[in-house]
């Protein structure tokens, strides 16, 4: 998801949500009643060459023609089908849909090779046991009927939820950053990036000193007569596409020298992982996304085309059932073949039981801030002066009235103020991008807006605006009705200043980032799993070639805000530890980046919210800031494989033909009978999160490490516990003797007196001579 900082903009939403009954009281006192202003997701996703556009938005029964036709995954019993796939799948499939339909299975493929396409869209090989087709709501109501039909999941659309990062990651510090320590820029590694289109002309996509992809890439090549190279490899784009360029560029980019936004000089840019080659596949509609099309494009890229890493900077605006959660199924039967899927945590921040894509076999990635803004100075007429932010140049506004406007424009708030040549202050209630062309329609002169009390100290526009501009606080914006107040002719000025880099600004977990716990009680994950940059990124966006030289690349950059934005960030991170470390298995990858990632900053102060700059929790940012070079060198990792997994999706309560044919489906005929259950405390995660309650106030969890380190090495338990809860772990030591050798321990968490509602944190470190193996600890405490 991301926020729009320069050019186009994004219209913020309003977002309400039902608060978990298991949160914390002292959170739910906090953010009972309230909502805020949401930017829209922002997703990575692939077009295939026989999806030609959007679907057609499904008919869920409730209103609208019967004859109007939706678009559905429809989940069939597989027991009954052909043990092979390909041709026989299909033909399978088009006769189970020819049955629904009172024709015949020649019709239907006839149909589906159509240029328009026919009713049967898409046959699935390896993800889920199913195919997508296009129905008519009474269709859909007699298919439904059929023995051999598990279930028909209407299409959903998802929405849309770098120059500097490499250095404030330690990525590129010469001897000691992860490319050098890891030799690996992420060589032979072939990330999928899934999004709205990309300029395949820009160039972060040159293949200067690039060698060919891998032996192992089938993908093709349609980017509209563009020619595919070393970089980006294959995948489609119909149309440039500003996210997916800027998203796809920030984790895969190459490097682009002398750099500049908004006519500033930035520096250089590059990717995460500058030589890791790019499959792209485009699945987003302008900033609709179609769960069906990401799920199409996960087969492909990890299936069919043979991508190593997925990123999707996208979800769903609810959290469903993993059954119902098309992210979820497509990324399970991936990354049981071995490939890591970054997913972003959500744009719903500062509010909890917000964030998405919870499922624990994805990694779900928060954002912070990075020191990177582009400031704009409010002057008032009593002399007070406000640092704020815009989103672009604008010409100075000297000494013009200033007027606070409260309410609702939508409600006439504005029409009944004469806001003629003079500067409006007002709140962020209504979309920003729209009250700032409703002020200039009316004379306006220029804009303040301010955070509420929960947005705090946030000071990120994240949309374009066609006025003089200042975003502050919610401290100063209560001095600017003071000031506004307190004199019948208040006035103030507008200057913008540029786009300003302080390197010595700490990160804080960002304002819109969505926040745990996960608004299902029993999936015992702490989400989200870590945090990355994400705030006023720099990343190529579509530009245009310079006249006469149509072999020329285009060398647009542009700032965006969002977990869209840090998604790709740990993509990259992952396609560099995929190359220096090639054994390690997608859970064994995300365990390093967590247990190693960084919550506090090298003086040891805390890493913050920014909202507040109180200490930022867990629920927050998950395991803490990553930290690529340390994450070469995990010591130990909580692995985990097909053989966890499933005993888990069991332990969930799904009826085993949800599990069987949605979740499970590459493995078949799985019976949770036979491979048993665990509850979703006991999966080896590399945190731990737990509820404790007054008739239940012990529990114990189990959790085994592989030793990745030296051969022969001890490691000690050091525990910081929560506040009001005893930890013991048993064994507090743990001895190895070889690589790879596992061990298993137990934690039991007990609670002390009283009854209070609350949520409580800690850490639970295994510490070694040079190594601390860290996991964050919430506890949720129950009456």
């Amino acid at each position: 998801m991301a926020e729009r900082a320069i050019e186009k903009h994004h219209e913020s939403t309003t977002t309400q949500f039902s608060l978990p009954s298991f949160l914390p009281q002292q959170i739910s006192d906090q953010i009972t009643g309230m909502h805020t202003s949401a930017p829209h997701l922002l997703l990575l996703f692939t077009a295939l060459p026989f999806l030609l556009g959007p679907a057609t938005a499904a008919v869920d029964g409730t209103g609208g023609a019967s004859d109007a036709a939706g678009t559905y995954l429809v989940v069939v019993c597989r027991a009954t089908g052909p043990k092979e796939g390909g041709e026989a799948l299909r033909q399978w499939h088009a006769s189970l849909l020819a049955s629904a339909l009172n024709t015949t299975a020649d019709a239907v493929l006839h149909g589906s090779r159509a240029a328009g396409g026919g009713q049967l869209v898409y046959s699935y090989q390896h993800v889920v046991s199913g195919f997508i087709a296009r129905l008519t709501a009474p269709e859909m109501d007699a298919l439904r009927r059929l023995k051999w039909c598990v279930d028909a999941i209407a299409d959903v659309n998802y929405r849309l939820t770098t120059t500097y990062t490499p250095a404030l990651l330690g990525v590129s510090a010469p001897r000691t950053g992860a490319w050098a320590a890891g030799r690996s820029m992420g060589e032979g590694v072939i990330v999928g990036v899934l999004d709205n289109g990309l300029d395949p002309l820009h160039a972060s996509y040159s293949d200067e000193g690039m060698p060919p992809p891998p032996a192992k890439w089938r993908g093709r090549c349609d980017f509209g007569g563009a020619p595919c190279n070393n970089k980006l490899i294959g995948g489609r784009s119909t149309a440039p596409g500003e996210h997916g360029t800027h998203t796809s560029s920030t984790a895969v980019g190459a490097f682009v020298r002398d750099v500049r936004v908004l006519k500033t000089d930035v520096g250089n840019a590059s990717g995460m992982a500058p030589r890791a080659h790019l499959a792209f596949y485009e699945v987003c509609f302008e900033d609709k996304c179609p769960s069906t099309q990401q799920l199409t494009a996960i087969e492909k890229g990890a299936f069919v085309d043979g991508v190593d890493v997925v990123s999707i900077s996208a979800g769903d605006d609810t959290q469903k059932p993993f059954y119902q959660d098309l992210t979820a199924v497509g990324s399970f039967s991936a990354v049981m073949s071995g490939v890591f899927v970054s997913t972003s945590a959500g744009n719903a921040g500062p509010d909890f039981g917000t964030v998405t894509n919870c499922a624990p076999w994805v990694l779900t990635v928060a954002a912070s801030t990075m020191g990177r803004r582009v400031l704009s100075m409010v002057k008032l007429g009593n002399g007070l002066e406000l640092q704020g932010e815009t989103s672009g140049r604008y010409k100075s506004v000297r000494k013009k009235p200033l007027v606070y406007v409260a309410g609702k424009f939508a409600a006439g708030a504005l029409k009944s103020v004469d806001v003629r040549d003079k500067i409006v202050l007002c709140d962020r209630s209504e979309s920003t991008s729209k009250r700032g062309e409703l002020i200039r329609a009316a004379g306006g002169a220029g804009m303040i807006t301010f955070s509420d009390k929960m947005q705090g100290r946030a000071t990120s526009t994240g949309v374009n605006l066609t006025i003089a501009a200042s975003r502050v606080g919610y401290d100063d914006g209560m001095k600017l009705i003071a000031y506004a107040n307190s004199t019948p002719n208040p006035t103030a000025s507008l200057h913008y200043v540029g786009v300003v880099l302080d390197p010595s600004s700490p990160p804080a977990i960002a304002s819109y980032s969505s926040r745990g716990p996960c608004n299902m009680s029993n999936l015992g994950v702490l989400k989200p799993d870590i945090t990355g940059p994400g705030t006023n990124i720099v990343a190529a966006v579509p530009g245009s070639l310079p006249r006469g030289n149509a072999s020329a690349h285009t060398r647009t950059f542009a700032m965006l805000s969002g977990t869209s934005m840090s998604t790709p960030h740990l993509s990259g991170i992952a396609a560099v530890l995929k190359r220096a470390r090639p054994q390690w298995s997608p859970a064994a990858i995300k365990s390093a980046m967590m247990t190693t990632a960084d919550v506090a900053h090298p003086d040891g102060t805390p890493l913050a919210d920014e909202t507040n700059g109180l200490a930022a929790s867990h629920l927050l940012m998950g395991a803490g800031l990553v930290n690529p070079t340390r994450a070469l060198e995990p010591g130990l990792v909580y692995d985990l494989s097909v053989r966890d997994y499933v005993p888990y999706v069991c332990g969930l309560g799904y009826p085993d033909n949800y599990v069987n044919e949605i979740i499970t489906q590459p493995m078949q005929n799985v019976s949770c009978a036979q491979v048993g259950k665990i509850a979703g405390k006991d999966l080896n995660y590399p945190s731990f999160m737990v509820t404790l309650a007054a008739a239940a106030p012990e529990v114990e969890v189990r959790r085994t490490v592989t030793n990745v380190g030296e051969a022969y090495s001890v490691y000690t338990a050091e525990v910081a516990a929560p506040k009001g809860v005893a930890v013991e772990v048993v064994p507090n030591r743990l001895q190895f003797g070889s690589v790879n050798q596992r061990l298993g321990f137990r934690v039991r968490f007990r609670r002390g007196g009283g009854a209070a509602k609350a949520t409580v944190e800690g850490s639970l470190r295994w510490v070694s001579g040079k190594r601390s193996v860290r996991s964050p600890i919430v506890v949720m405490l129950e009456p």
